[in-house]
């Protein structure tokens, strides 16, 4: 964002408002949107939506119905990591799986898979 500012001209000290969409949200990663907010000193929320769809929003919502004068709209990519929900076990036999050639391979992975392989990632 910094360098953005940079080469624009456009003072830190005019963003009113920062929005980052992001199609798939890591419960485990941060609000970059608020983080790049703090940095900045303006607020800062991080959407589920593309980051095209930020851009709409900041034009009609926020600077064209004279909430802001100057909002930044950005996306963040995190669909090349999109997090597994299962347990370990689960998340390493899938990957196995895929990874497996033959059809003796893959029902040899299938048949090693239990119950308490289905027990999701619990969050805290």
């Amino acid at each position: 964002l910094r360098g953005l500012l940079t080469r624009t001209s456009v003072p830190r000290d005019v963003v009113d408002y920062i929005v980052y969409g992001t199609v798939i949200q890591e419960v485990k990663t941060s609000n970059v949107a608020r983080e790049v907010g703090s940095v900045q000193h303006s607020p800062g929320s991080l959407i589920s939506a593309t980051a095209l769809r930020m851009t709409d929003l900041c034009w009609v919502g926020m600077i064209a119905a004279g909430q802001c004068d100057v909002v930044v709209a950005g996306g963040v990519e995190l669909m090349s990591d999109i997090p597994i929900r299962h347990n370990r076990k689960m998340r390493k036999t899938m990957l196995t799986l895929n990874r497996a050639k033959t059809l003796g391979q893959k029902l040899s992975l299938i048949s090693k898979i239990r119950p308490d392989y289905f027990a999701p990632e619990v969050f805290f």
